[in-house]
């Protein structure tokens, strides 16, 4: 058991007592020493880095931002920047490249054997967020015509450099994918046993091009610790492990919430992202949304008269608005979250429109009789507080549609359906909020 430090290394680097920091942290995990240094200057990281040994010290560099690795690239020596490159795994090492100017990935890979600086450069040809991108091709296989006996031989072999050895790929000669055996079945068979006779055939598998968020949903869907990456031939090229999907599943989560709050995915952390990246994400959408939403002028302008009539109709106005925007913003959040589980596809949006129909009137019914209750208090016409009720009632049904829609809409386009939520639900919300309580008002009230 591997025992977690609060040790001030700041005190120690200060102090030169590097053997007692060597001492420290070269037995303690990748993540334990990246929180450990995680407050440290950058010259301070590169101390460190210099006492780790090779494997542990690639392992916490991929752990660091991208503007972090940057800076200790250009503080390292070419030996020790050469040592932790060739130690990374091939997909941390293509995000690391993607990130750097042109002469240094040529420095870099000048630095890995060729074997390895071609799966290096095959891994950076891949789409961005692909299963080719996050594929390790560190596993084990084996072919069906050998027995148990060899197959575990062969695990003894190379099992300690792999990702995982609980699920074994099996394959023909060419490598193309025929099944998959797990540990136990080998452990639990006789030795002389054909691999042919008791691995399963017909594997979940995914191509190189797979976007990562599908096999994330495919692992999670068949409850994989492992799944099979693939060429066009069907020939095994690689793995991706839960441990992979974790990550994804986070990124991913991250970015609909960004897209979902208006504004473009930031994958760093909040202190290492440039405050002019923050304001290029977000000013666009801001923009957009202020344009948009700059039509309710108009809508307003058109019912002067309505207003000037009865000036009591403009308490209710924020009413509308605020509960279109917080019904537009459940129902789209909902199908959003649904559709990201696979509970719901694009031929279910008239199943999905019938039921947020029905829900937007149950829900719009009673939020229409508390507001004309409620507009009892601060009015006595009561056509006003009818037409607040009714309105709200047509807000509500119109909000919960369009929030449920819209995700279709963008599935549709190939967009991503959290772009069609938040801030643009809201605003759109909001505008027909606005006419449909107008025009309700000015029918009811008779006025032109």
């Amino acid at each position: 058991m591997k025992v977690k430090l609060q040790v001030d290394l700041r005190k120690l680097i200060e102090r030169g007592d590097f053997r007692t920091l060597k001492m420290l942290l070269e037995d303690q995990d990748a993540n334990v020493v990246y929180e450990m240094i995680e407050e440290l200057q950058t010259s301070e990281k590169a101390i460190v880095f210099r006492l780790l040994h090779k494997e542990l010290a690639a392992e916490v560099f991929s752990k660091l931002e991208p503007d972090e690795q940057i800076e200790l690239i250009r503080m390292l020596t070419d030996d020790e920047i050469k040592s932790l490159f060739k130690n990374m795994d091939p997909a941390d090492r293509a995000d690391l490249l993607d990130e750097l100017p042109a002469d240094v990935v040529t420095k870099l890979l000048s630095f890995l054997p060729k074997s390895e600086r071609e799966q290096t450069i095959e891994v950076l040809n891949y789409p961005e967020n692909s299963a080719g991108r996050l594929m390790s091709p560190y596993f084990v296989y084996v072919t069906k015509t050998m027995t148990v006996e060899e197959a575990l031989a062969k695990v003894r072999k190379f099992g300690k450099d792999a990702e995982t050895i609980y699920t074994i790929f099996v394959v023909e000669e060419d490598r193309t994918l025929l099944g998959t055996i797990e540990l136990e079945d080998l452990i639990f068979n006789e030795p002389d046993t054909p691999i042919e006779e008791i691995y399963s055939p017909d594997p979940v598998y995914v191509k190189t091009t797979t976007d990562q968020e599908e096999v994330a949903t495919i692992m999670k869907k068949y409850d994989l610790n492992a799944i099979a990456v693939v060429d066009n031939d069907l020939r095994l090229v690689g793995i991706v492990t839960v441990d992979d999907i974790v990550d994804i599943i986070d990124e991913e989560a991250t970015e609909d919430i960004h897209k979902m709050a208006g504004m473009s995915a930031i994958q760093t952390s909040y202190f290492h992202t440039p405050i002019l990246v923050f304001i290029k994400n977000r000013l666009p959408w801001l923009v957009g949304l202020l344009l948009l939403q700059s039509v309710s002028a108009f809508i307003i302008h058109k019912f002067e008269s309505v207003l000037a009539a009865i000036p009591i109709i403009a308490a209710f106005m924020t009413t509308m608005v605020d509960a279109g925007g917080n019904a537009g913003s459940q129902s789209s959040t909902l199908i959003i979250r649904s559709m990201t589980l696979g509970d719901v596809d694009l031929k279910d949006w008239f199943k999905v429109f019938v039921r947020e129909l029905i829900i937007g009137l149950i829900i719009g019914g009673v939020l229409g009789v508390v507001l004309f209750v409620r507009g009892l208090l601060i009015s006595n016409n009561l056509l006003v507080n009818l037409s607040a009720g009714i309105s709200i009632l047509l807000v509500i049904i119109f909000a919960n549609v369009i929030g449920a829609m819209l995700p279709f809409l963008g599935r549709l386009m190939r967009i991503d359906p959290a772009v069609m939520a938040g801030p643009l639900i809201t605003t759109i919300a909001d505008l027909g909020g606005t006419l449909i309580y107008f025009l309700t008002v000015s029918t009811i009230v008779n006025i032109r």
